[in-house]
């Protein structure tokens, strides 16, 4: 593994833990998943009052978490796909180092010239008074 791989997952780990403290620490305005109950859908959906330091600072580890995210994916899926290139060509290499090293048998005879018929010998003949 490369050491920009490693970087990236320290970062990432630090990033983690970081982004759960701030969504700890934001202020819960509606009582948390216990208030959805109760209030209407103006009051759950509204965009009353500027965002605080926190939710801005949230928004940023969160884009900078995603982004971390991205890069870990494409350097892995890169250095698998080496792994996989190379031991085709290992795979390869070897094929081809076999076939080398046992020569194809050579077949008998010329087989370049044209085929000729020879004709076959007449028989030959007995005279009939030598017949037993």
């Amino acid at each position: 593994m490369t050491t920009l791989f490693w970087i990236l997952i320290v970062i990432h780990v630090f990033l983690c833990l970081f982004l759960m403290l701030l969504v700890l620490m934001q202020n819960d305005k509606m009582g948390g998943l216990a208030g959805l109950g109760g209030m209407t859908s103006q009051s759950a959906f509204s965009t009353a009052g500027a965002a605080t330091f926190i939710q801005k600072l949230t928004r940023g580890v969160a884009v900078v978490f995603f982004l971390v995210v991205f890069a870990l994916g494409l350097i892995t899926a890169k250095q698998d796909r080496t792994v996989e290139e190379s031991a085709m060509q290992k795979a390869t290499r070897e094929s081809a180092a076999q076939q080398q090293t046992a020569p194809a048998p050579e077949l008998p005879g010329n087989f370049t010239a044209p085929a000729v018929e020879t004709p076959a010998e007449p028989a030959a003949e007995v005279p009939a008074g030598e017949a037993k």
